[in-house]
């Protein structure tokens, strides 16, 4: 017998299908599994066989940056994505209408992760606008050695984005820059930096940060604590800061 929450949840998924694959990432998880659950096939026999499983964003994701980061967005296949998550690219389809919208939900978690990692970081660095500028540095070096497969798929993949898939992941690209950006012209206010444009100064920042994904390597003769030092000795070398902050070690 349906139950009225069955019929509603069954309703909505003809609704949902009706515009095509099902767009899972702006449905409540649950409603998702239930959808998932209910989705039984017949065979030309006749016979029912099970729902494809539930797979979920964060096993998609790991699975789509380990094939973009091997074989890039346009050498990689919905089909290989698929694989690597352990489910059927029908099923796949069942949650992403295009690998397109894989890429543009990997590039979002990463841009929202590191600009998270960063907004943290600087939080906790205190008032010191050179504290929090070293503090920035270092969380974006620490997101790079702890996930160098999302750094480096995040700066190389983002240029194949289009339209309104851009949307989100540069709203959280902007975030990472704003943070940069506040630090730096801190600095400037309290005679700690000196730069003549702000704007070409945070980019320049958040260029040479960026760029370090695409050269680390977990196996090289640096630390991560080295590396960190490093970066934050050209980030400084940009701005022209006037001396390391004492609280950033």
């Amino acid at each position: 017998m349906q139950t009225p929450e069955r019929g509603r949840v069954r309703q909505r998924a003809v609704a949902v299908r009706g515009r095509g694959a099902v767009s899972w990432r702006f449905l409540p998880k649950g409603l998702v599994r239930r959808l998932v659950a209910m989705d039984e096939h017949v065979d030309k026999s006749g016979r029912r066989r099970a729902a494809p499983r539930f797979i979920d964003r964060e096993t998609v994701v790991d699975a789509a940056l380990e094939v973009l980061a091997a074989k890039g967005f346009h050498g990689a296949s919905t089909r290989e994505i698929a694989k690597a998550a352990g489910t059927s690219l029908s099923n796949l389809y069942n949650y992403f209408g295009s690998k397109s919208e894989i890429l543009e939900v990997v590039l979002e978690d990463t841009a929202r992760t590191l600009a998270d990692s960063l907004e943290t970081a600087v939080t906790a660095a205190g008032e010191a606008p050179l504290a929090r500028l070293d503090a920035a540095v270092r969380a974006y070096v620490d997101f790079i050695v702890e996930k160098p497969r999302a750094s480096v798929v995040g700066i190389t993949e983002f240029r194949y984005l289009e339209g309104e898939n851009r949307a989100e992941v540069v709203a959280q690209r902007d975030r990472t820059e704003k943070v940069f950006r506040t630090a730096i012209a801190e600095g400037v206010e309290a005679g700690d930096c000196d730069v003549r444009n702000l704007g070409s100064a945070t980019r320049g920042v958040v260029t040479l940060c960026n760029s370090m994904s695409t050269w680390y390597r977990p196996d090289g003769r640096l630390s991560s604590v080295e590396l960190a030092d490093l970066q934050v000795d050209l980030v400084f070398g940009l701005v022209r800061a006037a001396g390391r902050p004492s609280a950033a070690h």
